[in-house]
C-alpha cells in the first residue's frame, strides 16, 4: 500500500513476515538470534497496532476532509462579509489555518504508534550492542561541551531528540540527534532558518589528547582562516590532496593532528558519512572525539507505516551504522591507554 491506495480506500491488512534482515556473514548468527528473541516477539503485537493506526487515521481523514468541506461551502456562501475587496488573500489564509486542527487531529493515530515504537522496540535494538546501551528520547548532551569543541556553528536555538549511549571495548559512546537554529533579519522580518539538523556522536578515549584538533568542511580556505570559531588554532597541511580538497584542519598541536588524523581513520570517517549526506565535521578535544554527521533525515525513525512492523530494515540499518563507529574506535585504538 501507499499513500494514494491509502487515501482511496484500499484493504488496510496485516503484514507478516519479512526479508528485510542483513547483517555480515560473520554475524548472521548472533544477529538474527538477538532479533528473534528480543525483537521478533514484539512484531505481531505492533502490526496489530499498525492496522489499528492506520484505520482510525483514514477515518478521521475522511471526517475531517467532510466537515473542511462543509465549512469552506459555508465560507463562500459568507465571503463577501469575512473578506474585504482590499484585503480578499486574508479570507484564504483563513482557509489554509482552518486545515491545521484537522490534520493534527488526523496524524494523532500514527503519532502515538511511532511514539510506542520508540519506546519498546528500540531499546531492545540497542540492546545487541551491549546490556549497557540505552535508547532515550528525553536525555541530551551539554551544550556546553559541545560548544567547547568549537565543531558547532553559530546558532541561537538548539532542539535535541533521540538519545543513545553506551560502551564498546570500554569507550563511552553517545549518540545525540540535535537541530540547530538562528534568528536571521530579512528587510522588515525576523525568519528562523536551520543551521544544522543531524547526529552528534561522542565517544571517550582512555588516552587524553595532548591538544585541540578540528576537522570542518572545506568552505574555502580563507573563509575558514578568517573564522572567529577558530581563534587559537592554526591550519594544519595534510598530504593527501583529496581530503585537502574536502576538509580544512585546524590545531594546537600539528604533529598530534598528522598522528591522529591518518588514511585508514579518514577512510571510516567518509565511510560514515556516506550514509549521512557526505556531510561530517569533528574534534579532537580533551579525552573526546566529537563528530558532527548532518542528515535531513532522523535516523531512529522507523520504516514507513505502509510496510510492515518487522522491524527488520530499522534493526539492519542501525547496526550497519553502529559497526561503522565501532571501527572508528578500533582504527584510533581509543580503548588504548598508549602515548602519541
Amino acid at each position: 500500500m501507499n499513500i494514494i491506495g491509502f487515501i482511496f480506500g484500499a484493504p488496510i491488512k496485516a503484514l507478516r513476515g519479512g526479508d528485510r534482515l542483513k547483517a555480515p556473514a560473520s554475524e548472521q548468527d548472533a544477529f538474527k538470534a538477538h532479533y528473534q528473541q528480543c525483537i521478533e516477539p514484539l512484531s505481531s503485537k505492533f502490526e496489530n497496532a499498525r492496522v489499528s493506526s492506520l484505520k482510525a487515521c483514514r477515518g478521521r481523514l475522511y471526517l475531517s476532509g467532510a466537515i473542511y468541506v462543509g465549512l469552506v461551502i459555508l465560507a463562500l456562501m459568507f465571503k463577501p462579509m469575512l473578506a474585504s475587496a482590499s484585503t480578499p488573500e486574508i479570507f484564504y489564509l483563513l482557509l489554509a489555518g482552518l486545515l491545521l486542527p484537522f490534520l493534527w487531529w488526523t496524524n494523532r493515530p500514527i503519532k502515538h504508534y511511532k511514539q510506542d515504537v520508540k519506546q519498546r522496540v528500540y531499546p531492545q535494538i540497542f540492546k545487541y550492542f551491549g546490556s549497557d546501551f540505552i535508547f532515550s528520547r528525553d536525555h541530551q548532551m551539554s551544550l556546553t561541551g559541545l560548544k567547547a569543541s568549537k565543531i558547532l556553528p553559530h546558532y541561537d536555538g538548539a532542539n535535541f531528540d533521540d538519545y543513545v549511549q553506551g560502551t564498546y571495548k570500554g569507550v563511552e559512546i553517545a549518540l545525540n540527534e540535535l537541530h540547530l537554529t538562528k534568528q536571521v533579519q530579512r528587510d522588515k522580518n525576523t525568519d528562523t532558518v536551520s543551521v544544522f539538523k543531524g547526529l552528534m556522536i561522542e565517544l571517550s578515549s582512555h588516552k587524553a589528547f595532548q591538544g585541540h584538533t578540528v576537522v570542518v568542511k572545506n568552505r574555502g580556505g580563507l573563509m575558514n582562516f578568517l573564522s572567529g570559531s577558530f581563534k587559537g588554532l592554526d591550519r594544519v597541511k595534510l598530504e593527501d590532496p583529496i581530503f585537502e580538497k574536502q576538509f580544512d584542519v585546524f590545531s594546537t598541536d600539528q604533529i598530534e593532528a598528522r598522528y591522529l588524523l591518518t588514511v585508514t581513520f579518514m577512510e571510516r570517517l567518509q565511510a560514515l558519512s556516506s550514509s549521512f549526506d557526505n556531510k561530517i565535521q569533528c574534534a579532537f578535544y580533551q579525552n573526546r572525539l566529537l563528530i558532527m554527521l548532518e542528515s535531513k533525515d532522523n535516523r531512529f525513525e522507523m520504516a514507513s507505516i505502509f510496510k510492515g512492523a518487522t522491524f527488520e530494515y530499522e534493526f539492519s540499518q542501525i547496526n550497519k551504522e553502529m559497526k561503522q563507529l565501532f571501527a572508528i574506535v578500533d582504527v584510533l585504538k581509543l580503548d588504548k591507554s598508549i602515548g602519541l
